[in-house]
């Protein structure tokens, strides 16, 4: 079950021939790095490093299977056509007085208070998170990681400013319709 999720995972993000090569390169260097340090291991020939070998062996079979998906996926792509019939493109944008450090801002909130889930309920990767709103208001951050600590290092007065706004925003809408 879950190795079908990974299977399922590595499929989707091999959708584009240049997440396909990341991974191809990845995942040799890995192999590379992990047969060195298997080969380490064999010489020093300590009984107590066995189970690391062990451990080693599993790694290098992982990974070897993980290749020969995406090898299939490169070899069959007629078995897996990329999606264009519920593909998203919204006509969406960032209104010019508002920064990527404040969409941030809004999805560190988020992410932080657990308040978005994955389809089986698990809490959602940041970066994901973060993918979605540059997919919906077509824009990118740079660096995603960077924007985010760039909100943590803001003066205290300025941490949650445009969530404040947000606030605000909602009490004067919630007033004007006469709820307040």
């Amino acid at each position: 079950m879950a190795y079908d999720d990974f299977v399922r995972q590595l499929l989707l993000f091999c959708q584009e021939e240049q997440n396909i090569i990341l991974l191809c390169f990845a995942i040799n260097y890995t192999v590379a790095e992990v047969k060195e340090l298997n080969m380490r291991l064999e010489v020093e020939d300590d009984k107590s490093s066995l189970e690391i070998r062990l451990l080693i062996i599993k790694v290098l079979s992982i990974l070897d299977s993980t290749f020969k998906v995406i090898q299939f996926r490169l070899d069959n792509p007629d078995l897996f056509p990329i999606n264009t019939e519920n593909s998203f493109d919204p006509d969406m944008y960032l209104a010019n007085d508002v920064d990527m450090i404040d969409i941030m801002e809004l999805i560190c909130g988020l992410f932080y208070s657990h308040s978005v889930k994955n389809k089986i309920g698990n809490p959602v990767n940041f970066s994901e998170l973060a993918r979605v709103f540059e997919k919906g208001m077509n824009f990118k951050f740079a660096d995603i990681y960077k924007k985010r600590d760039d909100v943590f290092k803001r003066k205290a007065t300025k941490l949650t400013e445009f969530l404040n706004e947000l606030i605000i925003a909602i009490k004067i809408e919630s007033k004007n319709r006469g709820y307040l």
